[in-house]
């Protein structure tokens, strides 16, 4: 198997990849870095070419971007596009959802294409291919050696002529030495490899990321809270990104601030140990507090934070900045804690 992944590696042809020197392919799929020019190039000639892609890449990368686009650059962009979740396909329904049915296969049943029926003169999107049991692994084998199924409870095996896509998270050539996953399956769906390069490795694409989701006339983010973004490992990659911009816009109108998302606004999953403001012993950075049918209950969680913030500033005799790192927030937090609890700091000239 020859793979072409973000670095250009080797072609099929074992021959270089002539790239189109045309406008940039594929604008939707955000980035400028030098990892995604490549990745989209490398798209731009494998949609071209009537063969099996693999695409792999992180849980959130963008595998399913990258799919979609080789079948809008394909020859089959006016036909269907069929998107099916592997790790959502019912065991005992799997040859059903794939093949469809006949009238009186089940209890219940009519006549029903399945996804291969649909994808026909099409493009077949399987995602997360490596969650399918070895059972579901011969299954999807036969159609692809063959291109014939046979619909449940039908008698007469049917064609399809469609462009496979597959995408995993996962090793599949570890799988197959651990005898999780078929060899023969591997090659058929190997023909071409792709690898969609994780956020770590271009967060210089984040000001772009980030404004297309925040929309054009959507908050800013300071150039502190793009540096905490940019310091950030991304586990979770452009999905994560997706959801800490969330929680930030819902922290800065919370806090009532301006049109600007600041450090403080930018809060990472609780797991995460690289940030102290983000452990969830701390109730001064839950962006989401659990509603309360009780009255008077918001007003006394705020003197609570009040008592706490005011007793740690005492703590430390006054110094706002040293009270404000202890706490894992920003110092204009704690102004903004001390300014809304009624009591005298026994120390309130420190800062």
């Amino acid at each position: 198997m020859r793979t072409l992944d973000a670095r250009f590696g080797e072609s099929p042809l074992d021959c270089p990849l002539t790239l189109d020197p045309s406008p940039e392919p594929f604008p939707e799929i955000i980035g400028q870095s030098p990892g995604m020019r490549r990745l989209k190039a490398a798209l731009h000639e494998l949609a071209r070419l009537e063969v099996a892609v693999l695409v792999r890449g992180e849980s959130g990368a963008g595998k399913e971007l990258a799919a979609a686009a080789l079948h809008r650059g394909s020859a089959r962009a006016r036909r269907a596009y069929i998107a099916v979740n592997c790790a959502a396909l019912p065991r005992e329904l799997l040859e059903s959802e794939l093949f469809g049915c006949e009238p009186g296969a089940f209890t219940g049943a009519r006549r029903r294409d399945g996804y291969v029926a649909r994808a026909d003169r099409g493009t077949l999107f399987l995602d997360e291919i490596g969650e399918l049991s070895l059972s579901a692994q011969a299954v999807l084998l036969r159609v692809l050696e063959t291109g014939e199924y046979t619909p449940v409870g039908g008698e007469r095996a049917r064609r399809a002529d469609f462009r496979l896509i597959c995408a995993t998270h996962r090793d599949l050539r570890q799988m197959v030495r651990a005898g999780t996953f078929r060899l023969d399956l591997y090659h058929r769906i190997c023909g071409l490899v792709v690898d969609v390069p994780p956020l770590r490795a271009r967060t210089e694409d984040l000001p772009l990321l980030c404004r297309a989701f925040l929309g054009p006339g959507g908050p800013t983010l300071t150039r502190a809270a793009l540096a905490r973004l940019s310091a950030h490992p991304w586990p979770g990659n452009v999905r994560e990104l997706k959801n800490v911009l969330a929680r930030a816009v819902a922290r800065r109108r919370r806090a009532d601030e301006y049109d600007l998302i600041e450090a403080e606004h930018v809060v990472f999953d609780a797991w995460s140990t690289d940030d102290p403001a983000e452990s969830p012993a701390s109730p001064l950075v839950d962006p989401f507090p659990a509603p309360s049918s009780r009255p008077g209950t918001a007003r006394s969680v705020r003197a609570a934070l009040g008592r706490l913030v005011r007793d740690e500033v005492e703590r430390h005799e006054g110094n706002v900045r040293a009270a404000a790192r202890a706490l894992g927030i920003s110092h204009t937090t704690v102004y903004r804690h001390l300014r809304a609890f009624e009591g005298p700091l026994a120390s309130p000239a420190g800062q």
